[in-house]
């Protein structure tokens, strides 16, 4: 199914995704991986987006995000990925495209797929066997969220309670292939992942 154009919704959570050009690397060592954290951070904030997840792997990254306005998510994401490529270029003294055209984003639906997102962005590490739990990874917020502290990398929490800390530390560790190639599908055509009346109510905005 082909991509779309983006859809971006303010105030609902959108899953990103932003891979290397073919598929090539793009963190080289932990200081590319803290610098484009950080860099991230920086414009969330000066641009009114909420950070709740997020994983950076060798070749692409995934994020969980809030927009405040519908602009906030292209601005942010957007200008986080231009510094890093001429940080990189700058630092490893190369040319050219570093990231695969625009990123992909999806909104989703909170009531229905928003802690199967997250744990499909946390889970990566585990399924690339970088390591065998998800929280051991450095470069994703998994530690942060299901230890309630701040890594200095995400936006103030607003998705996961005090209480449902152990629920969702147990849910990670579920499979669901099938949930899985839904957030795939969403994510790289672009579509909302919800409901059917999640559909609608976004027609209607």
């Amino acid at each position: 199914m082909p991509r779309i154009a983006r859809v971006i919704a303010a105030e609902y959570p959108h899953h990103i995704t932003q891979r290397g050009n073919n598929r090539a690397d793009v963190f080289f060592n932990d200081e590319d991986k803290e610098y484009y954290l950080q860099t991230l951070k920086k414009y969330g904030d000066e641009y009114h987006v909420n950070i709740w997840a997020y994983c950076l792997m060798t070749n692409h990254v995934h994020i969980l995000a809030v927009p405040e306005y519908e602009e906030s998510l292209a601005r942010s994401v957007g200008r986080t990925n231009l510094l890093y490529t001429q940080y990189v270029n700058r630092k490893y003294k190369r040319s050219g495209r570093l990231w695969q055209n625009r990123f992909f984003s999806a909104i989703v639906e909170a009531e229905s797929y928003l802690w199967a997102v997250v744990r499909y962005i946390e889970k990566n590490p585990v399924k690339s066997k970088l390591v065998k739990k998800p929280e051991d990874y450095r470069w994703s917020s998994c530690k942060s969220n299901i230890s309630g502290k701040s890594d200095g990398r995400l936006s103030k929490q607003g998705w996961l309670d005090e209480k449902d800390r152990d629920t969702y530390r147990q849910f990670l560790m579920q499979q669901d292939p099938e949930t899985e190639q839904k957030i795939r599908h969403a994510t790289s055509t672009g579509r909302p992942l919800g409901s059917e009346e999640f559909m609608k109510k976004l027609e209607r905005k």
